[in-house]
Order: C-alpha cells, then sequence, then structure tokens
C-alpha cells in the first residue's frame, strides 16, 4: 500500500490535530489509503487522555505560562513538543487491527533510525517510548478510531531539553530526558533525519512510502484530495 509523506516543517499543534482526525476519518472511509506526516511543533505543552493540571510544574496550572497548554486527544499524559523535537504522525489503518504491536513497530523505527547515530535506544518495561539509560529520548502517543491510527512519536533531536523542567514528563515523576545531541555531541540535519525515519517505516511497516514532499498544513486536505464537505442529503 502506498501512502503519501508530507513534511509540515514547523507548524502549531492545534491545527494540526484538527487535521489528523480529518484525515483520520478520510481513512476510515477508504477515501485515502493513509498520510504520514513529519514535522517540528512550536512551544507547547500538551496534556493527553491521562494529563491534569498536577502535570505543570511552573505556573501552577494553566495560567501563567508563557508556553501553550493544550489538551490532546491522544493517549498517555503530558509531553512538550518544540523546534529540534522530529515529530511523525502516521495516519494509518493499524496493522492487523493490533495496537500494541504497532507501538513496538513505531518503537522499532525510531531504534532503527537512531543506531546509526550511535544512540542505542531501549525500551523500557510498561512505559511506551524509548530511553538511553534512565533518560527518555522519544516519546509515543496514540488516538485509535476505527482501526485507524494517528498522533505517534516524538524525537528529541537538538529540543531546548530545559524546556521539560516545566513538566512531569509522560507522568513520570523526575523524568529526565535527553537527545541525539546531548548523547553524541551532535545531530544530523532534520531533512536528513526525515528521510532516513521514512526508509526506517518502510522496513519496519507493511506501507510504501511516497517521495517526501513539502506542504503547508493548511493545504494538506487538498494536496490529497479530501473533501471536508458535508454530503448534501436534501437531494436524496
Amino acid at each position: 500500500m502506498m501512502i503519501p509523506v508530507l513534511d509540515l516543517g514547523v507548524c502549531p499543534y492545534e491545527p494540526v490535530q484538527r487535521l489528523q482526525a480529518t484525515l483520520r476519518d478520510a481513512v476510515g472511509d477508504r477515501a485515502i489509503p493513509g498520510v504520514l506526516l513529519l514535522l517540528e511543533h512550536t512551544p507547547v505543552i500538551t496534556l493527553g487522555s491521562r494529563g491534569s493540571d498536577a502535570d505543570l510544574i511552573c505556573g501552577g496550572g494553566l495560567s501563567g505560562q508563557d508556553i501553550p497548554v493544550l489538551r490532546s486527544e491522544r493517549g498517555g499524559a503530558a509531553t512538550l513538543h518544540a523546534p529540534g523535537q522530529l515529530v511523525c504522525y502516521p495516519v494509518v489503518p493499524l496493522p492487523r487491527q493490533d495496537l500494541r504491536a504497532f507501538v513496538a513497530g513505531l518503537e522499532a523505527t525510531l531504534i532503527d533510525l537512531l543506531a546509526p547515530l550511535g544512540v542505542a535506544a531501549q525500551r523500557k518495561p510498561g512505559a511506551p517510548g524509548l530511553y538511553v539509560s534512565d533518560r527518555k529520548i522519544a516519546s509515543v502517543g496514540l488516538r485509535c478510531r476505527r482501526w485507524v491510527a494517528s498522533h505517534g512519536t516524538s524525537l528529541n533531536v537538538t529540543v531546548d531539553l530545559g524546556l521539560f523542567d516545566r513538566i512531569v514528563s509522560c507522568g513520570e515523576a523526575g523524568l529526565a530526558q535527553t537527545s541525539v545531541l546531548a548523547e553524541t555531541g551532535e545531530a544530523p540535519p532534520m531533512d536528513e533525519l526525515k528521510s532516513g525515519y521514512v526508509r526506517a517505516f518502510e522496513r519496519v511497516f507493511p506501507f510504501r512510502a511516497g517521495r517526501l514532499e513539502r506542504s503547508d498544513h493548511r493545504e494538506v486536505l487538498e494536496r490529497l484530495g479530501v473533501n471536508t464537505m458535508e454530503p448534501d442529503r436534501s437531494r436524496s
């Protein structure tokens, strides 16, 4: 199955979350086979289905934050997104309708991507994502509806790790974050990592990926031919 791959550059969280919901419905209706979105987010703290104000360390609640705090439809607790973090959102039919295997596949994709960079990322039992020793380098958070997955993974590449001091990351008090830059002293350009991610994704999952193409997030639906208009039932 061939799916398009779009590089959205750096974009805000909320419109991309709405975009994924629309794309998820389109995949569920078989209007499109799926899509892989690669991007960075402008700074934002997101609270998943298990997240609460108690996960916010600075500011005491949603007020007083100089970084926006938004509710997310994904699972999990609190996380932070900012430039320098590779975010990957596969909006695809869930292979074999097996959510656990899909999470393991997303982790395997990032392990494959990181190994040539000299980063030996590992899983931690009972905690989705990837770690280097006890430091977290990648997070996983998903939304699944009608056996179509959305949201996905975030990989710390050159992101400012000090920003994570604002939250209890992933609901784990005292959890330290790390990055490719912090572990190796250098990091490839984000464009190179995005291309590498696509190749790793194809090695792990039963999807053929199209050519990586740039797109503004506001143009994705038109580009994919997704009609967001409700059907006119007055003539039926």
